[in-house]
Order: structure tokens, then C-alpha cells, then sequence
């Protein structure tokens, strides 16, 4: 509870200093703020809601839901929440502060100057999330039991790549987990449409196999450099995702990528979860088996080449933020509140996005999903059945050649026993030499073999009978 997250009265806010905006979102303005303590002062990044939507209690809920959430994980691949501050109802979260880029920025920046991530950078960045993922959907209460937490939002904006070489999750704003106060009403779809697996599109119940679905599509782009899923309009998009074919990142990467990396992404990528890895950690102990990944230096050094300029230029806006606006905020400790509502207008340019990501709040996108893969369905049982009815002719076709070689057979013996019947016999004495009996002909031979096969046949269509696998390969 709130209690457990050290939230205090306004005078705890004499520890924090805000110094000014450093990006703004749908729900929540995050600021840079220096952070007091006997150690000395730390850079933090101070999370509040925006002032019209902190009177709706829905968002409020889960305001404090990711608050709660993201204070209970500590885990070096996730960012961290340092504290919750509140005062007269309003809330705010204080996290570290990472020096760094945003995958969905690196690869902005990789396109614009046609340069690519190295895919052992790509796998060090990958296992980093799931681990991060791993940790979060292992979280348990005070009494050990599972708060089966899902992120749901797990896309290239909520990954923080750190100048020192760790990637690190993100904006649990969204997440579902089992304590939480705030619950999705059946139906409504929250998250980027392009990086939703099938069962949340449908407003369906989400696991953690959810999450690595939207990691597989990280890690493809990633390879790749480019979005896997674009359209013009949701339907289209969605209709994509449920009917297009998922290309191995080998074979259309612009650099080499080891085909058993493909293994990795298609099956994080399957449509029924329950083809997926099953853990974000079994994903990742894939990947690092499929390619080793790279050190932190090298990590570093390809974020540094790649975008240089954009790390330069935030570096310049912090120091900027801590020399001009230190001195006031400091002499206002006390009312931190009001100066940031005061501010709550300000805005600094968002860089140009890598591509336009879809925020989904309504049951639009979940009816085509449904549609489409009902359609799906649908032509699936139709080959399923036609493959079925060409199994069944074709068994009963062999069953009635047997049939016809069996009397066949049976003609061609009676036939050979009457001709043998009519010819002249040879009689010998009984006192010279004893009468010896006819040896077994060529048409009882015969017979056995039309058997065994009639044997087979009849076992082939048992086994597919008896084998529901085999069955459901038709």
C-alpha cells in the first residue's frame, strides 16, 4: 500500500528540486529534479499526472497503480522508482534519471543516416528487456503470491538504452497486474496497435507471453530497421498483422543475421500463445544461444556513433536545466507543486517519431482483429476439411483395390486348382512308390501378400482414427 511506498506529507518535497521539463506524454509531463540527501544531490526524473486528468479517478487509479507497481521491482533492466511524493491528492513518482536514447529514437536516427544496429548490439539490448520483462512478471505481494504482471505497452518509446550500456524497460503506465485498483473494463484495448499480440487486440485476458510477442517485434525491428507492421488506417494494420507473413530478419536484415535468430523471432511471434516462448527469460537464454551479445563498450560505442549528436544535445539541455533553474526552485521547496503546475503547459519538441505508433482505448481495432481472424478461421477449417475428404477418398480408394487384387486373386487360385483338376494324373503303384502330396502353389503365396497389404491399409486408417495428432494434421 501507500504506506510502503514512503509517501509523505509536502515537507518531503524539500528533498526535490524541479529544474525543468524533459518530455511530455498523454497522461504525464516527466521533469528533470535534483534529489537532496546527506550523500549530497542526484539527478532524478519526476513523473505527474497533467493537472486535467488528475481529478478523473480512473486515471488517478492508475497513476498510483504504476506508482505501486514499478516501486515493488527492482531490477538493474527496469527503471527504477526511488519515491512517491503526494500532497493534497496529487501525486508524484520520482525515478532515476538515465542519460541515454530511446530504441524507437535509435532507430530513427540509424534510418536518417543509413546505418543499422550490429545484431550482437541487438541481442545485448534484447536480453536487457527480457530480463527486465522476466522480473516483473515473477513479482509477488507481501504474502508471495503472483501479482502476474503484464507491461502491455512493451515497444521501442519504453525502451531507455543508458550511456552506460544497459537497456532498461519503461512506462508501466499500462501494465495489468492482479493488485491493482484500476481494472480494464472488458473490451477496452490499451497500448500501441502495432505491437499488440492477437489476444489483447481481441480485449481477451493477457499473460506474459503477451509481452513477449511485442518483444519479438522489438527485436525484429531492431535486426531489420524498419517497422514490421505499417498501414494506413487500424484496419489495415490489423488485417496485416492477422494475414501478413512474418519475414525471417535473415533474409531481409541489411546486414547478416544468423539464421537461428530467425527460430528466435518467429516463434515469439506465433499467433496462439501458447506457441510463443512461455517466459521472457526462456526467450531470452534462446537468443543469447543463438548469437553472444555484445559487451557494454560495444553497446556504448554503437549508441554514441549512431546518435552522437542527440546524446550531446540532451547532455547540453540538462546542464542548461541545473544552472538556470536550481537557484529559484530551491528558495520554493515548499511549494514544488504549484511550480509544476504552473509549468504544466510548457512544452519541448519531440523529436520526429521513428513511425506513428496508435494508442488504442476503444473496441474498433479488437472487431477487425475478430473479423479478420474469424475469416481466418474459417478458410483454415474449409482446407482442413477439404484435406480430410482427400485422405478419406483416397483410403477408401486403396481399400477397394485391395479388395478387387483379393478376388482377383481367389478367381485366378480356383481357376488354377480346376485346370489342375482336368489334367491326366499319373497312378503309381502303391506297392513300388508311396503317392506323394501336391507342395502349396503360387497363388497361396500370392494371397499372403494381398493380405498383409490389406493389413496395412486398414492399420493406416486406424492409427490416424486412433492418433488425435495425426488427425488434426488434415
Amino acid at each position: 500500500m501507500l504506506g510502503s511506498l514512503s509517501v509523505e506529507g509536502p515537507e518531503r518535497h524539500a528533498r526535490y528540486e524541479l529544474l525543468g521539463e524533459l518530455a511530455s506524454g498523454g497522461m504525464a509531463t516527466v521533469y528533470l529534479g535534483r534529489r537532496r540527501g546527506a550523500a549530497g544531490a542526484r539527478l532524478v526524473a519526476v513523473k505527474s499526472m497533467h493537472q486535467e486528468l488528475a481529478a478523473d479517478d480512473a486515471f488517478a487509479a492508475m497513476f498510483l497503480d504504476e506508482a505501486t507497481l514499478t516501486a515493488r521491482i527492482k531490477h538493474p533492466n527496469v527503471v527504477s522508482t526511488l519515491d512517491v511524493v503526494s500532497a493534497d491528492g496529487k501525486l508524484l513518482i520520482v525515478m532515476e534519471f538515465v542519460e541515454g536514447v530511446s530504441v524507437g529514437r535509435l532507430l530513427e536516427l540509424a534510418a536518417a543516416r543509413r546505418t543499422h544496429v550490429p545484431p550482437a548490439v541487438v541481442v545485448s539490448v534484447l536480453c536487457d528487456v527480457l530480463r527486465g520483462l522476466h522480473a516483473a512478471h515473477e513479482l509477488v505481494d507481501e504474502n508471495g503470491r503472483p501479482l502476474s504482471v503484464v507491461h502491455r505497452d512493451v515497444s521501442p518509446q519504453n525502451v531507455l538504452i543508458g550511456l552506460d550500456g544497459v537497456a532498461r524497460i519503461l512506462d508501466f503506465g499500462v501494465a495489468k497486474a492482479a493488485s491493482h485498483r484500476h481494472v480494464t473494463a472488458q473490451g477496452e484495448i490499451k497500448g500501441k496497435l502495432a505491437y499488440m499480440p492477437p489476444e489483447q487486440q481481441f480485449g481477451e485476458p493477457v499473460d506474459r507471453r503477451s509481452d513477449v510477442y511485442a518483444a519479438g517485434i522489438v527485436l525484429w525491428e531492431l535486426l531489420v530497421g524498419r517497422r514490421l507492421f505499417t498501414a494506413r488506417d487500424d484496419d489495415e494494420l490489423v488485417r496485416q498483422m492477422f494475414e501478413g507473413t512474418v519475414a525471417p530478419p535473415s533474409t531481409v536484415a541489411p546486414v547478416p543475421v544468423p539464421r537461428a535468430i530467425d527460430h528466435v523471432v518467429l516463434r515469439a511471434l506465433s499467433r496462439e500463445r501458447q506457441d510463443r516462448w512461455w517466459s521472457a527469460e526462456q526467450m531470452a537464454n534462446a537468443l543469447r544461444a543463438a548469437l553472444e551479445p555484445a559487451s557494454r563498450a560495444e553497446v556504448v560505442a554503437t549508441i554514441a556513433s549512431i546518435a552522437r549528436e542527440e546524446i550531446e544535445q540532451r547532455a547540453a539541455h540538462v546542464r542548461a536545466l541545473q544552472t538556470s533553474r536550481a537557484p529559484r526552485l530551491e528558495r520554493e521547496a515548499q511549494t514544488v507543486l504549484d511550480v509544476l503546475t504552473a509549468r504544466g503547459n510548457e512544452t519541448i519538441p519531440e523529436p520526429v517519431p521513428f513511425a506513428p505508433v496508435t494508442k488504442v482505448e476503444s473496441p474498433s481495432a479488437r472487431e477487425s482483429a475478430r473479423a479478420v481472424a474469424e475469416s481466418r478461421a474459417a478458410r483454415r477449417a474449409q482446407r482442413r476439411a477439404q484435406r480430410r475428404l482427400r485422405l478419406i477418398l483416397t483410403l477408401v480408394g486403396v481399400g477397394l483395390l485391395v479388395v478387387a487384387l483379393m478376388v482377383l486373386a481367389l478367381v485366378l487360385g480356383r481357376k488354377t486348382r480346376e485346370a489342375e483338376g482336368e489334367s491326366p494324373s499319373v497312378r503309381l503303384e502303391p506297392t513300388t512308390t508311396p503317392t506323394l502330396e501336391p507342395s502349396p502353389g503360387p497363388p497361396a503365396r500370392k494371397s499372403r501378400k494381398m493380405w498383409g497389404a490389406g493389413s496395412l491399409a486398414a492399420a493406416a486408417r486406424d492409427r490416424i482414427t486412433a492418433d488425435p495428432v495425426a488427425s488434426r494434421q488434415y
